[in-house]
């Protein structure tokens, strides 16, 4: 009993001081564990850098023009924050960071998004089977409905994009 107790006492102190070393740790010390964004360029050059980083540097798409013309201030804080904040961020690699988007996009069933940013993903190497990836995922995670309006919208893209429709057998 007496050796439970203290395995059970070393267990509570270390799990403690691990977490008042986690939650005690400054914002500068968790922004050097994490690659931020560089600092050397403005919000809006890194925002126009992954621009043309998703469109093979085709420069601006003719959707966020548009967006440009009828809400000019949604479009500088799309390309500042969404894009030179979070999306310049390097944690994650290119096609990761687009297949993720495309979970969150078929989960809300936001399927104009869904289809662009497919095509992101295409642009940075992202293959057919693993997009059709994502719709299966998003069956057990959101719904058939939801999977089967995102399933439409990939096929349509793969049509736009001449892409023979990939069928895959995990059988």
């Amino acid at each position: 009993m007496k050796g439970k107790f203290l395995a059970l006492t070393v267990g509570v102190v270390l799990t403690l001081t691990i977490a008042g070393a986690i939650f005690t740790a400054s914002p500068m010390e968790a922004q050097k564990t994490v690659p931020q964004p560089s600092q050397t360029l403005t919000r809006q050059e890194r925002g126009e850098r992954v621009v043309n980083s998703l469109t093979g540097g085709k420069g601006l798409p003719p959707h966020f023009e548009q967006l440009q013309r009828d809400f000019p201030e949604l479009a500088d804080m799309t390309l500042k924050y969404a894009l030179g904040d979070i999306w310049a961020r390097e944690v994650l690699d290119n096609k990761t960071r687009q297949l993720i988007s495309l979970a969150g996009f078929a989960a809300q069933g936001t399927m104009p998004q869904f289809k662009v940013h497919a095509q992101y993903a295409l642009n940075y190497g992202v293959t057919p089977q693993e997009l059709m990836e994502v719709i299966y995922i998003t069956t057990v995670t959101s719904g058939y409905p939801r999977a089967l309006i995102a399933a439409g919208t990939l096929k349509e893209l793969f049509q736009e994009n001449q892409i023979k429709f990939p069928v895959t057998s995990q059988k």
